[in-house]
């Protein structure tokens, strides 16, 4: 039963632990800056299915990376970064 137990937790937490998005494949080329910005600021946590471009407008994007920005005390990315992953986003954001 301890055995069982142990084993379970274990492999919780190789799954917890796994890769998000991608961000940690050491074989991955962005294919601009901006993708470079948003894989290395936003990959970490959300695949790129889940946030397609399209799926919001500019004003949309706007405030949804504005918010993301300030988690964790305004430490997820800089200024820099945001421009870069906001010029990403908004490339294929649908119409308004």
């Amino acid at each position: 039963m301890k055995k069982f137990i142990v084993l379970s937790f274990l492999s919780f937490a190789i799954i917890a632990c796994g890769k998000k998005g991608g961000a940690t494949d050491s074989t991955y080329v962005p294919a601009s800056p901006e993708e470079g910005a948003w894989h290395t600021s936003c990959g970490k946590c959300h695949s790129l299915k889940r946030a397609t471009p399209s799926g919001h407008t500019t004003a949309e994007w706007a405030k949804i990376v504005d918010k993301m920005q300030k988690k964790r005390g305004g430490n997820q990315f800089t200024d820099e970064q945001k421009t870069l992953i906001l010029k990403y986003l908004n490339t294929g954001a649908k119409a308004s």
